[in-house]
């Protein structure tokens, strides 16, 4: 080995000697970048779904952001069928369904960032024809104009067909019209004795049939009673009503009663039933009044004892018939 004097002997020299140290361990250092971005929804069912009634049908969304989105459910134009305005999740399930689930849904994307994301899914139920009338028994008479409504639903959409007696309807004075949505209708022009009876509207579809019957009758409509049921007299009490009638009212039938004590509605005895004549000149009854079809009428009952609780009902008659009876109707005699 060389030492420091013989180097410098061989030559004066001067070497400088690396000593290998021992190498350190390599460092490495990780860094995690959280990129945060808003939520972007996307459909995972299809946009348009038919579903035959009585099936079930689900929707689903999924979601993509960061932080993780919520995603939250709602209905065009109106409350879910749960009756909740929105519910959570990434998908609803409708079961049994009919019409009323038909509309578009809402699935909503939110995580805090941006705007809310969006995507909308629509049901459409196939289910047979369903009939609604608006009046299944119309008043009119002779001369008028009547209209008969059926308001009819069904997917696919049905053919509506108007018939009278199993036959079809003469359109010389009958118009079927329909306002392109559900409202089916059937006028009649100049209203004649022979037109009043009973109308059929029927509505087909590859799913089913049906019918709805509707009636166009010149009998006067049920009286309804306008009387305050508290009596200024002792001894008497003036009824007064109103009935819908496009003929004038010939006769009305009046019929009344006492009640007991506890004035729950058991009489303690018969019904007086007394027939009179809007002609008639003597007597208690009184000519009507009219407004239009809507006629006016009134009738005093005598004889009639103090603080005493009644009942009466009230039906009319026309040149076609007699209404039916008037709701009952309680009133009672001032005290003595």
């Amino acid at each position: 080995m060389e030492t420091p004097s013989s180097l410098m002997a061989s030559g004066g020299a001067t070497r400088k000697l690396s000593v290998p140290h021992r190498a350190s361990p390599a460092i490495e250092v990780t860094h995690t970048l959280d990129v945060q971005y808003p939520a972007k929804v996307r459909r995972v069912s299809q946009e348009v779904q038919q579903v035959i009634q009585g099936s079930s049908v689900s929707l689903e969304c999924r979601a993509d952001g960061n932080p993780p989105a919520a995603i939250s459910w709602s209905r065009q134009h109106g409350h879910l069928p749960s009756g909740a305005q929105s519910e959570e999740g990434l998908s609803i399930t409708l079961g049994d369904v009919d019409r009323h689930v038909e509309g578009t849904y809402i699935c909503t994307a939110s995580n805090g960032l941006g705007r809310p994301s969006s995507a909308s899914m629509t049901i459409k139920v196939k289910y047979p024809p369903e009939i609604i009338t608006e009046q299944a028994i119309l008043h009119t008479g002779e001369g008028d104009e009547a209209k008969l409504v059926c308001i009819v639903h069904g997917r696919p959409t049905p053919t509506v067909t108007w018939t009278r007696g199993g036959h079809a309807i003469n359109t010389d004075r009958h118009i079927s019209s329909h306002d392109g949505l559900h409202h089916h209708a059937l006028t009649v022009k100049h209203m004649k004795d022979d037109d009043f009876g009973d109308y059929t509207c029927t509505a087909t579809s590859p799913l089913g049939r049906t019918n709805s019957s509707l009636r166009l009758t010149g009998l006067p409509q049920t009286p309804r009673l306008t009387s305050s049921p508290a009596g200024g007299e002792k001894s008497s009490f003036t009824l007064t009503w109103e009935a819908e009638s496009y003929t004038p009212v010939i006769m009305y039938r009046l019929q009344y009663r006492k009640l007991n004590d506890n004035r729950v509605s058991q009489a303690t005895g018969p019904w007086d039933i007394k027939l009179h004549s809007t002609g008639s000149t003597t007597g208690p009854a009184v000519a009507p009044m009219s407004s239009g079809p809507v006629q006016y009428m009134s009738h005093a009952i005598t004889h009639l004892e103090p603080a005493t609780d009644y009942e009466a009902t009230v039906a009319v008659e026309n040149t076609f018939g007699w209404s039916s009876d008037s709701q009952i109707f309680h009133f009672y005699t001032r005290k003595g």
